[in-house]
C-alpha cells in the first residue's frame, strides 16, 4: 500500500522521514508538512494512500546529512535545503527522487553534476529562494521598543526566516530582537546571544491589537514630505521594491489601516510596546 508520510514542516523532519524510508523500505507517494496541514486544512494529494507520520530525529538528520556529503558535497546538501524552504508543491518528492539516484550508486560523479535530470529543477527553485533571501535582508524593519528591544514582522514567499537569523545574529549580537513570521505562524526571539523559536498561535494579534507607534507615524510622515511629487515612478518603485513586501514596511501606506489627523490619511502600525508584550508573553508560554 502506498504511503503519505506526515512530518513536522521541518528539514531535520523531512530528512528524518527520509531516513526511515530507507531503513523501513516504505513506499512513499506523497509528503504532507504539519504546519502547512494545520494552517489550509490540506489532505494527501493520494486520497488511497496511508497516512504515516513519523517523528523528527535530530540523529536521524544528522545521519543522512553526513551521507548526503560524503556522497555529494556540504554545497548539495545545502541546496536541498534551499529548495527544500520553496514549500513548492510536490518539493519533497523531487528532492527525494534526487537522494534515490544519488545512493543508488550507479554514478560515481552523480553528485557532483548539476546538469543532471533531477538537479536542474532543484538549482531553478533554489535560485528564486536565495533571491527572496537577498531581498528579506534589505526589507526587514525593526522597531525599537522602550526596554531596549527590537521587533519586525515579516511575511515572505518562501520559509527562509530560519536561513536569515544567522545575518541578523552578526549584525545585532548584543542586542535583544525578534523576528515573526506572521504568514507561518512562527518566530525567532534573540537574547543574551541565544536564539529561542517560538509559535505564534495568532500572529495577526500583535499587529490588530496594539496603539499607532508615534515614531513610526513620525517616520511616515517624514517619508511624505521628503517626496518629490514630480519624480514619482510606480512602475520602477514596483520593480524595486515589491508590493508583496509593502504590508511591514513604515515607508509604505496600509490599506484599512489609517487615522484621522487634521483631515488626512495617516499610517497606523502597530506599537513597538505593545508588540514586545505580546512576544514576552509567547516566550512566557513556551517556557511553561
Amino acid at each position: 500500500m502506498s504511503i503519505a508520510i506526515h512530518y513536522d514542516s521541518t528539514f531535520d523532519g523531512f530528512l528524518s522521514a527520509v531516513f526511515e524510508i530507507y531503513r523501513q523500505h516504505l513506499d512513499v507517494t506523497s509528503f504532507v508538512a504539519e504546519r502547512t496541514y494545520e494552517a489550509e486544512h490540506e489532505v494527501s494529494s493520494d486520497l488511497f494512500a496511508q497516512p504515516f507520520h513519523i517523528e523528527t530525529s535530530e540523529e536521524s538528520a544528522k545521519r543522512l546529512k553526513r551521507a548526503i556529503t560524503n556522497a555529494a558535497s556540504k554545497d548539495v546538501l545545502n541546496l536541498l535545503e534551499t529548495c527544500f524552504r520553496s514549500e513548492d508543491a510536490g518539493i519533497e518528492m523531487n528532492i527525494l527522487a534526487y537522494l534515490r539516484k544519488l545512493f543508488a550508486g550507479l554514478d560515481p560523479n552523480y553528485g557532483r553534476n548539476p546538469s543532471s535530470l533531477e538537479m536542474i529543477p532543484l538549482i531553478t527553485i533554489a535560485r528564486s529562494v536565495r533571491r527572496e533571501m537577498d531581498n528579506m535582508y534589505g526589507m526587514v524593519r525593526f522597531n525599537k521598543a522602550p526596554d531596549g528591544m527590537y521587533i519586525a514582522e515579516i511575511e515572505p514567499k518562501y520559509d527562509i526566516l530560519e536561513m536569515i537569523i544567522g545575518h541578523f545574529r552578526c549584525r545585532y549580537p548584543n542586542g535583544t530582537w525578534a523576528i515573526i513570521d506572521v504568514k507561518r505562524g512562527y518566530g525567532v526571539y534573540y537574547e543574551n546571544y541565544k536564539t529561542h523559536f517560538v509559535t505564534v498561535s495568532d500572529p495577526s494579534y500583535i499587529s490588530a491589537h496594539a496603539p499607532p507607534d508615534e515614531f513610526t507615524r513620525m517616520w511616515k510622515s517624514y517619508y511624505d514630505t521628503m517626496a518629490i511629487k514630480e519624480r514619482l515612478n510606480p512602475r520602477l518603485l514596483r520593480r524595486c521594491l515589491p508590493v508583496r513586501y509593502w504590508k511591514h514596511l513604515p515607508e509604505r501606506s496600509l490599506p484599512n489601516q489609517t487615522l484621522e489627523n487634521r483631515g488626512e490619511s495617516r499610517l497606523q502600525l502597530p506599537s513597538t510596546i505593545a508588540k514586545s508584550n505580546a512576544v514576552a508573553s509567547l516566550m512566557l508560554k513556551q517556557s511553561n
